[in-house]
């Protein structure tokens, strides 16, 4: 899909290679089993939701008996040091979790890369985001790199030797220079600012905590939520069997308890953000375009700009649907066509009273939450039951769904209880 702004982003005018930047979501045949898929069979994914509650529960607990100390320490640490605004218990918890995720999941990468392939990396991903003109050229080199670089010593053993500092700070220009988690990297950044402030040992039993606190959430997030995510290990293991040459390999190659975490992200930081949310008088929903239908080729969307809105063109549209819906509650609709062109789309929001619910991929919750944190946007977020994009999830794209009661109660109602 081309970004929002782009020269005709709704209509396709030739048949896409496998891996290329589609402009539409074309209807098509789906997997056996998608990705991740939130009705689990069932024909809603309301179960889904009360069981991600009632884990959230526990993983809050989980953290809070065995490192309420340090999130005290890091609330006053980010709120007077770093001039941030206080954050809920949950999110600092979810941002432990991502720690202890990176120590397990990329510390061992991060030690195995290269500087000269770390620079490079920095230096691609900085292009991509500058040179629109480059991308193709950009995204080849990236591509490169993340297959004969960074991907094949995921989740290798890390040599935990040296401070907790410099281990974070190694980690820190690892994640950054991948591109594919600069929102992760920003939060780490904070964390290795906190350490900093403590005496090494202590530092270093934290990072120990947050592993094994990752080691549990894990173990416990498989049982609760794993039926959920049962199409994730089968595409991993065929994207390692092909080793295609793509830049976003990084993405599609994460593990069934990534998606867990932005699962329970996603609970957590709509809990914490929504007293602000709700407090808004301006209310957005930002939809994305793989949400149209069986007529998607055929959109005739409005397109002002970086701003795409529904014309009402076909009466099955979910987008269509969901926009009518919300329009009469006082919201208005927007597809965002990519998760790469969120950023430019929110500059416009910053610091207002608008608040935004962002309908988005599973993977996306945890740094669109971020980003938008960041930028002091009162938002609440609600996953795609399933994923469907040609980008990077089907070799023909096909049309997703939201849970439609779920994401009107959120986005202008009240939470669940």
């Amino acid at each position: 899909m081309q970004d929002p702004g782009e020269s005709n982003p709704l209509k396709m005018t030739a048949p896409p290679q496998e891996g290329a930047r589609l402009q539409v979501a074309v209807p098509g045949r789906p997997r056996a089993e998608h990705v991740y898929d939130l009705r689990r069979g069932n024909r809603s994914s309301d179960d889904f939701y009360v069981e991600a509650a009632r884990l959230s529960d526990e993983v809050l607990a989980a953290v809070e008996r065995r490192a309420g100390a340090l999130l005290d320490g890091y609330g006053r640490h980010v709120h007077g040091f770093l001039a941030e605004a206080p954050r809920s218990r949950g999110e600092y918890a979810i941002e432990l979790l991502s720690l202890g995720m990176m120590l397990r999941r990329y510390e061992g990468a991060a030690q195995a890369t290269s500087e000269w392939v770390v620079e490079l990396a920095r230096e691609m991903a900085w292009a991509r985001e500058r040179k629109e003109e480059a991308k193709p050229l950009v995204d080849w080199v990236r591509a490169g790199i993340a297959r004969l670089s960074l991907t094949p010593n995921l989740g290798k053993k890390p040599k935990r030797h040296g401070s907790a500092v410099g281990r974070l700070a190694l980690l820190i220009d690892w994640l950054a220079a991948t591109g594919e988690f600069k929102q992760e990297s920003m939060r780490l950044n904070n964390w290795r600012s906190y350490m900093a402030e403590l005496k090494p040992d202590k530092a270093t039993h934290w990072l120990q905590v947050a592993d094994e606190l990752f080691e549990r959430f894990e173990r416990d997030s498989q049982k609760a939520l794993g039926a959920y995510t049962r199409g994730v290990e089968s595409f991993v293991e065929q994207e390692q069997t092909g080793w295609k040459w793509r830049e976003d390999l990084l993405l599609r190659l994460r593990p069934p308890v990534e998606y867990h975490l932005n699962m329970v992200a996603a609970e957590l930081m709509n809990r914490g953000l929504r007293e602000e949310f709700e407090r808004t008088e301006n209310r957005i929903v930002l939809v994305p375009t793989c949400m149209r239908g069986a007529h998607s080729r055929d959109c005739k969307a409005h397109v002002h700009g970086l701003d795409i809105t529904c014309s009402g063109c076909d009466p099955e549209c979910a987008v269509n649907r969901i926009s009518q819906e919300l329009r009469a509650r006082g919201a208005t609709v927007y597809m965002v066509p990519h998760a790469s062109g969120l950023s430019k789309w929110l500059r416009r929001w910053e610091a207002t009273n608008t608040g935004i619910t962002a309908v988005a991929c599973m993977l996306h919750i945890l740094p669109g939450g971020f980003e938008m944190r960041d930028r002091r946007i009162a938002s609440q977020c609600v996953p795609l039951d399933y994923p469907g994009c040609s980008k990077h999830w089907e070799r023909v794209g096909i049309p997703t769904s939201v849970n439609e009661d779920r994401l009107t109660q959120i986005a202008v109602g009240t939470t669940h209880s």
